[in-house]
């Protein structure tokens, strides 16, 4: 079991690609689908128009495609026909509700350059920003307004973060288009295999790929400000933890101790990291200052301790241990006392990882030689409460929770290749990536 858990911690090189910045690819988006001069009175849910607003030639006007696809992708709304729309309205004249009400609309999204109108520009903005506004028709007023930065990135992302805006102001929950994942890809080929760090949409689509080497990369865990990675690897046969900065490309080795280095984990405010280190011996959790590398030593028990997981005030820490001779998870108060133990689930527990509101731990819960994600719910004091499993396996891991809570992505193995499945809100799953060999999955914070 020792062995096995070790494997766990078994860190890799990378090296985060050199040269420019990241880019995002151009955005593929298909038009509106719904059809005909109105929204059809049998359609299940809302009904949104998105219309373009201000000059053409402006990068903003890129954004109401994208908008309309993710909230497509949704699945809880109609969108009007763009040519079924009334004549274009801009940003000086009012809305004409009776018009969009004479086609079944029950929302209207105005999106365009800010900057097309004297005083809608957000003040200390520099170059375009996009403008939002979000119209309820039957109510008559504008329940959405805010202007959105566009960044080196495009307007894509710009349009992202609209559609978050839009989905909490019309189902109570924030979206999650304006969110990454990253994770591991790997290419088998015996001495020949590759091993890609990359990141998608949430989606699985935009993939740009970060860092790549012939040995294992593992462990992807997103600053919380989401313009870092940290991640494990090996360089000259020896392991370390590495930081890559996704604005610049560039790559920072910040450990490389005798023995294992890895399981990296950010702390809330992003000046810490979590690791698991051995110095050639047990294998304990410590916590290391990003910008002075100051390390301090947080569990010292004869067991394995590894995979942490911060709580979302930074107070506390899960993490697995096999200090009772099985793995475990177990939380730890910073500021001191003993370990807790979480009752065992299967014969093994292991990989917790916090919710974002730090009532839910995700774990895997290994029945032998299947494993499953389970969720513990946790009481005040962050002792386990009731349990339930949230997948079937047979062989699923790495649980990682999205920023906004509802949703989770894991990694599974079916015929003998890693996939990522990701549970929606309701149960309902769903799969990206479906044509590569990937695990490893980590979902990054809103990228705004």
């Amino acid at each position: 079991m020792r062995k096995a858990l070790a494997v766990l911690l078994l860190p890799a090189l990378s090296a985060c690609q050199s040269g420019a910045p990241l880019q995002a690819g151009p955005a593929t988006v298909p038009a509106a689908s719904a059809a005909g001069a109105s929204c059809p009175e049998s359609a299940a849910g809302r009904c949104i128009a998105i219309v373009a607003v201000g000059r053409p030639d402006s990068p903003a006007s890129a954004a109401p495609p994208v908008t309309a696809r993710d909230l497509q992708h949704a699945g809880q709304f109609t969108l009007l026909d763009a040519q079924s729309s009334p004549k274009t309205p801009d940003w000086t004249q009012p809305i004409r509700y009776a018009e969009w009400k004479a086609r079944r609309v029950d929302y209207l999204v105005l999106e365009g350059p800010a900057d097309s109108v004297a005083g809608l520009q957000t003040i200390g903005a520099t170059g375009e920003t996009l403008h939002l506004r979000l119209a309820d028709v039957r109510q008559e007023k504008i329940v959405v307004l805010d202007n959105l930065p566009i960044t080196q990135s495009g307007a894509a992302r710009a349009a992202h973060q609209a559609s978050d805006l839009i989905l909490q102001q019309l189902t109570g929950t924030r979206g999650l288009f304006a969110t990454d994942i990253a994770y591991i890809a790997v290419t088998q080929g015996g001495r020949a295999s590759s091993y890609r760090l990359k990141i998608s949409d949430a989606y699985g689509d935009d993939e740009k790929t970060i860092a790549e080497s012939q040995e294992p990369l593992m462990s992807p865990t997103w600053s919380p400000d989401g313009r870092r990675i940290a991640y494990g690897g090996y360089e000259d046969g020896r392991s370390a933890v590495y930081i890559c900065d996704l604005d610049s490309g560039k790559r920072t080795r910040l450990i490389s101790e005798k023995g294992i280095n890895g399981s990296p984990a950010w702390s809330p405010d992003g000046k810490t990291l979590a690791l698991t280190l051995s110095f050639g011996h047990n294998p304990d959790i410590y916590f290391i200052d990003v910008d002075s590398g100051t390390r301090r030593r947080i569990t010292s028990d004869a067991g394995i301790e590894t995979e942490t997981s911060w709580s979302p005030d930074g107070k506390a820490i899960a993490f697995t241990s096999d200090r009772g001779g099985a793995a475990r998870v177990y939380t730890l108060d910073i500021d001191g006392g003993a370990p807790r133990e979480m009752p065992a689930y299967g014969k093994q527990t292991s990989n917790p990882s916090f919710s974002p509101d730090g009532k839910t731990l995700a774990v895997v819960v290994n029945e032998g030689r299947d494993s499953r994600i389970g969720m513990i719910h946790l009481d005040s004091r962050l002792s386990a409460g009731s349990f339930e499993f949230i997948s079937s396996g047979p062989r699923d891991e790495k649980p990682s929770f999205a920023p906004n809570g509802a949703s989770l992505v894991y990694a599974a193995e079916d015929d003998r290749r890693g996939q990522l499945k990701i549970r929606a809100p309701g149960g309902s799953l769903r799969q990206i990536h479906g044509d590569e060999d990937v695990r490893e999955p980590a979902w990054s914070p809103y990228l705004n």
